[in-house]
Order: C-alpha cells, then structure tokens, then sequence
C-alpha cells in the first residue's frame, strides 16, 4: 500500500494554503504551505510524528496566527489532522 503523502492532490485535505495528508496507520501527518524562500514564498513540507507533535506544532502556529495568516492555514490543517488521529486511536 502506497502512502497517503505521496499524492496530496488527491489525499490531501485543504485548509486555505495549507494541505495535510493523514496516514492513519504510521500515525502521522504531512502539512503543505507556503513559507518565505529567498525571493517569493515557496511550498515547504512538515511531517509530524505523532500527536505530541501535531499538538506542539498547533500551539506554534496558533500563537503566530494573529500575525499571519498562512500560520492559520497551518493551525487548521493540524487541529483537523490530531482530530483523526485522535479519533483513529480511540477506536483500538
């Protein structure tokens, strides 16, 4: 079986610019967005492992969401992401 983080077109699950694909099995999470490159604003990749880290990187991004609102984007494509895992683990 093929990883849902090898094609987020089609697995991913959409957030303003921020696109997460959930592997509910490994157990962890893959967060697309844009990020500041040297020129314009390039697609950076966060893969978590794990719900400590999904929570962890949550209250990053939510503490610089009133600033940015890409980090928003990012928030939201994490909540959504501990909540299926949360939600996958609860059913062991």
């Amino acid at each position: 079986m093929t990883s849902p983080h090898s094609d987020p077109a089609t697995h991913g699950q959409r957030f303003g610019q921020a696109v997460v694909t959930i592997d509910l099995v490994a157990g962890d999470c893959v967060v697309i967005a844009p990020g500041r490159g040297p020129v314009s604003l390039v697609p950076r990749k966060m893969r978590l492992h794990g719900l400590e880290e999904i929570q962890g990187a949550y209250q990053v991004q939510i503490g610089l969401a009133a600033t940015n609102p890409i980090a928003r984007d990012i928030a939201d494509a994490l909540k959504f992401a501990g909540q299926q895992l949360k939600a996958h683990q609860g059913k062991k």
